[in-house]
């Protein structure tokens, strides 16, 4: 059981420390948690809106008075301000546009880092190959003046620079060796598992390939990510400036309706009783107090004069109100009349202008640097060209016979013009790098970084 154990175990070792390829590398920014905290930031802002059709709703109650015989209880709504919802609406969409945008940014810079560790790897691999050669052209010139020491051509010079020249070949070969292996290192810290790096150079477009592409110019779109994400944080500014002007339409203060309650058990009220009140009925218990109130005058002038003789007492009360009675609304207006709206007017034109400006900058701005991007890469390709062109004339089997003719027995010629076309192909690799790291900065300002529906945006 043990060993059946074990064996998934080892299979999945196999399957994951396979050699690192351009694939696991350009994939290995979706698990990054930057990545993460983008998509779940867009996708927070990518549902649905709900519909809001009050800015406030709260319940209002009131006690008249502490008998506790009298309850009002009220549903109060503050409705939105004129405009506010259409601006609301606005903004939402807005955000959600930038949101969106903000995402692709980020994985379009996620993917740069990617790409441009790749490329310095393959390229500095290039340079490593290149400096090994160079390094064995040295060493055979070291051991042909070894040869010639004592003859009359033989200049100790020459011997004491070729002895410099492979001391610096081998500082380079080590400061390779050193800047691969740590470019490995980084890259681990996005795919952990890997055996060895196999990032092809035929994944990278070639010169003339990114020539013919860019030879036309790139124009800047809309859908420019750099260029979306202005756009949103424009009409996200113009939104804010509406509804702060929306804000000072709020005419109705507020709607309400309620009910008020009486509870017939606890109402009291004072109450005026004259000599018919109190003799019959529930009020008899007051007749005495009356009498003894007023004992100098007779029954017949107390009936006579109701409005003269009488007590005040603190009695029950009924509540006698229909039901719809009991029901009340309660509604508040402000006056506009001598309110003005000019100067919140004014500062949203203020603001929309502020806005159009700042995302034309931007825009002004991405056009120049994709302009001087584009411009850039073509003129580092004129040079490569020269340089590629060189190396190939000198490597080509036909120029080397004839200038082995024309240079007569001498090695040390020979050996000069293999390193010279050496020294050639390091320029033009030097000069890749240069126009790749331009590249992929051109493919983050117009975006193709950040599709998601290619496999290799280089190209």
């Amino acid at each position: 059981m043990k060993l059946l154990s074990v064996i998934p175990f080892a299979l999945a070792t196999a399957v994951f420390a396979g050699p690192l390829t351009w694939e696991q590398l350009v994939e290995s920014a979706k698990a990054d948690p930057r990545y993460e905290a983008a998509q779940k930031r867009a996708e927070a802002t990518s549902g649905s809106r709900g519909t809001k059709l009050w800015d406030k709703m709260e319940v209002r109650y009131k006690l008249d008075g502490f008998n506790f015989a009298k309850h009002d209880f009220e549903l109060r709504m503050t409705p939105k301000s004129f405009g506010e919802s259409s601006a609301d609406r606005e903004r939402y969409e807005a955000n959600k546009n930038y949101e969106s945008a903000r995402f692709a940014v980020e994985r379009s810079l996620l993917l740069y880092d990617r790409y441009e560790r790749g490329v310095r790897y393959v390229l500095r691999k290039k340079i490593y190959e290149i400096n090994k050669q160079l390094l064995q052209v040295n060493t055979d010139r070291v051991e042909v003046l070894h040869l010639k020491a004592g003859t009359p051509t033989f200049n100790p010079e020459d011997l004491m620079t070729a002895l410099e020249k492979s001391a610096t070949f081998k500082a380079d070969l080590i400061s390779d060796s050193t800047a691969l292996r740590d470019a490995e290192l980084k890259m681990k810290i996005w795919v952990p598992d890997f055996d060895g790096v196999e990032l092809d150079s035929s994944f990278l477009p070639t010169m003339e390939e990114l020539e013919k592409k860019l030879a036309g110019g790139v124009e800047v779109r809309e859908d420019f990510p750099m260029v979306a994400m202005a756009k949103g944080k424009r009409d996200a500014e113009v939104a804010q400036a509406k509804q702060d002007v929306s804000k000072g339409r709020d005419y109705i203060s507020h709607i309400g309706i309620g009910y008020s309650l009486e509870i017939e058990s606890r109402l009291k009220k004072y109450k005026n009783f004259d000599i018919s009140d109190v003799l019959y009925g529930e009020y008899k218990k007051f007749q005495k107090e009356l009498l003894d109130k007023y004992p100098d005058v007779s029954v017949n002038e107390l009936e006579a004069n109701p409005e003269k003789y009488y007590i005040r007492k603190l009695v029950g009360d009924e509540d006698n109100r229909d039901t719809k009675d009991k029901f009340f609304v309660n509604l508040a207006f402000r006056l506009p009349f001598f309110d003005s709206n000019k100067d919140s007017d004014l500062r949203q034109q203020v603001a929309t202008l502020d806005a159009e400006s700042d995302y034309l900058d931007d825009v002004r701005e991405i056009n120049q640097k994709v302009a001087r991007l584009s411009e850039e890469v073509l003129a580092l390709i004129g040079q490569w060209k020269v340089q590629k062109e060189y190396a190939e004339q000198v490597n080509a089997s036909g120029f080397m016979e004839q200038f082995a003719m024309s240079a007569g027995s001498d090695p040390l010629l020979l050996l000069r013009a293999r390193e010279s076309a050496l020294e050639s192909d390091m320029k033009a690799v030097k000069l890749e790098y240069d126009i790749f790291a331009l590249y992929l900065s051109l493919l983050d300002y117009s975006g193709e970084l950040a599709r998601m529906d290619v496999a290799n945006h280089l190209r």
